[in-house]
């Protein structure tokens, strides 16, 4: 996938994730039960640390060093989130939406620095264990999204029929 490509993904599953969200109160945000006991609060705090680590990722990329984000961390996927959840919760939710906003403009703002050629060529960086850089990119920020978009859409369906 070429930088426009993705620049353009990136924006649209961010713009569809927040129309998700539109209109929900205060409350609402911090309701648990989403997905087990997370609320969309803690969907969007979880959301963010992921796409935090992408930016470290893509920020030692850039420089040509292997990473050492929590993508290539040997801790279990389960354990980081609940490392990371339990970080999280006394965070209060203006801040998290900041932190979600802000995470991906830093996003965009690193693949810049990328040709089309580095994120498509699957041998580009060899520490990506043979595959391209978008897919990474992918991974943690608009297919995370759609994940736990297609949770909360649940939720506020099964909410609207109580």
């Amino acid at each position: 996938m070429k930088y426009l490509e993705l620049q353009n993904a990136l924006e649209a599953s961010r713009e569809g994730f927040l129309e998700l969200i539109e209109g929900l109160s205060d409350e609402e945000l911090v309701a648990t039960g989403v997905t087990g006991c997370w609320s969309v609060k803690d969907i969007l705090a979880h959301l963010t640390r992921w796409e935090a680590e992408l930016v470290k990722l893509l920020w030692q990329t850039s420089l040509g060093q292997q990473p050492t984000s929590a993508q290539f961390s040997r801790t279990p996927l389960n354990e980081l989130n609940d490392q990371w959840f339990k970080e999280m919760q006394s965070r209060p939710l203006d801040r998290i939406l900041e932190d979600f906003h802000g995470v991906r403009t830093q996003t965009i703002r690193r693949l810049e620095s990328f040709s089309d050629k580095s994120l498509e060529d699957d041998k580009f960086y060899p520490w990506l264990g043979g595959r391209p850089l978008w897919e990474w990119v992918a991974s943690d920020s608009f297919n995370h999204e759609a994940e736990h978009a297609d949770q909360i859409y649940a939720w506020k369906l099964n909410k609207s029929s109580v």
